[in-house]
């Protein structure tokens, strides 16, 4: 375990009100640079922040389908639909739309760049290189 200069981690607890322990995890994290650290607490900070909100809406989601509220899920990409789905009422319909408002909030999607391969029966390895 590192150990680092009590300037240093007084400086990042006074930039960003940090504990203790959020100040020394976050110069680990970055081999005791300064601006690495903060950014690091500050990315951790925003992805508890985000997955709080969203298990919130899951936890309002699974309240409206127990109470009849919710008679299916959209699914959107921007504005567009991709897909309506419908659920049945009662205790499933909220179990259904636990399990789906799950599976979503942790839907990510990259776009790779390069030519596609052509198309053959075969499946062809590709390097991904993703985009910003």
């Amino acid at each position: 375990m590192a150990t680092f200069d009590m300037a240093l981690v007084d400086e990042v607890r006074q930039r960003l009100n940090a504990t203790y322990e959020e100040a020394l995890l976050g110069l680990q994290e970055a081999d005791g640079d300064l601006l690495h650290a903060l950014a690091a607490i500050e990315k951790r900070r925003r992805e508890r922040k985000e997955a709080l909100e969203s298990g919130e809406l899951i936890g309002r989601a699974v309240g409206l389908a127990r109470e009849g509220k919710v008679a299916g899920l959209k699914v959107k990409i921007g504005d567009r639909l991709v897909r309506r789905i419908s659920l049945p009422r009662g205790t499933g319909a909220a179990l259904a739309g636990a399990v789906l408002a799950t599976l979503l909030s942790q839907l990510t999607v990259d776009l790779i760049q390069g030519t596609a391969p052509e198309e053959t029966s075969e499946a062809v390895p590709v390097e991904p290189e993703e985009v910003g």
